[in-house]
């Protein structure tokens, strides 16, 4: 049976509260902080999971930066469309609770050699070995966390894996607070359709601008030109009645509107 020891229960208690701690803008890094005293690993991939009725979109791509390999953001997307065209991996995204594997348990040498997603982790990032977190809340899959190591790293083990399952019910709950999918997300986003007309690109920029980000910063995180932002902040704010970004805010803190997600 495993168990863990004094000074492992310590890390654990450290990470649970850093992970319950993190802000938004810190919560997927610090989870991939946590995790590498606990498991270790070359490459850490993340991504926040849009449930549609027959679908799962992976969005909002990141990669830990503090790892050995931190691939871009085009690698990461073009992973997620490639791991979509599996019919065997895509079935793992319905699981109705939340799911930690090692690929080497849950696919055979075939599937990891011979497949695009198995290529591209093997032979474009060099990694040898992977572990998968599916943290999944209320039928929703809110994210995934992949971990992934070379061959001299050797594979997961038994040990690391259970510490990772320890603290999924923590990930996952903290995951769902931010998701744009849970009941505080919906509530927010149907005030600022219903109430405000805001589109859905002007409810993501809303969003952005109550977490505090300029323009530029918005622009850099949505991949746009800074001018496309100034335009959709003013017409967020003709909206809603307001002249400026702390009027937005206001208006978006008195609705309970306030949209605080991953």
């Amino acid at each position: 049976m495993l168990q863990l020891n004094e000074d492992e229960c310590w890390q654990m208690t450290r990470g649970a509260t850093m992970i319950m701690m993190a802000s938004v803008e810190e919560f997927r890094e610090t989870v991939f902080e946590v995790i590498s005293e606990m498991a270790p690993f070359d490459c850490g991939i993340s991504y926040v999971v849009k449930n549609d009725q027959n679908e799962k979109h992976c969005l909002e791509p990141i990669a830990y930066t503090k790892a050995a390999v931190v691939p871009d953001r085009i690698l990461i997307e073009r992973a997620a469309e490639l791991a979509h065209k599996s019919s065997v991996y895509c079935a793992l995204e319905w699981q109705k609770k939340s799911i930690v594997f090692r690929d080497s348990d849950m696919f055979n040498d075939t599937f990891l050699s011979q497949t695009d997603i198995g290529r591209l982790v093997h032979d474009e990032l060099g990694m040898s070995y992977a572990c998968k977190i599916f943290m999944v809340h209320k039928g929703l899959l809110l994210g995934k966390f992949w971990l992934l190591r070379r061959k001299e790293s050797g594979n997961f083990t038994d040990k690391e894996l259970f510490c990772m399952r320890l603290l999924e019910p923590m990930i996952m709950r903290r995951m769902y607070e931010f998701h744009p999918q849970s009941e505080r997300g919906a509530y927010a986003r149907r005030v600022l359709r219903e109430r405000f007309g805001l589109t859905e690109r002007e409810r993501e920029i809303t969003a952005l601008i109550c977490r505090g980000m300029s323009n530029r910063q918005i622009a850099d995180k949505l991949i746009c030109a800074e001018a496309t932002v100034k335009k959709h902040v003013s017409a967020i704010a003709k909206k809603m009645g307001e002249s400026n970004r702390s009027g937005i805010i206001h208006r978006c803190v008195m609705e309970k509107a306030v949209l605080n997600y991953v």
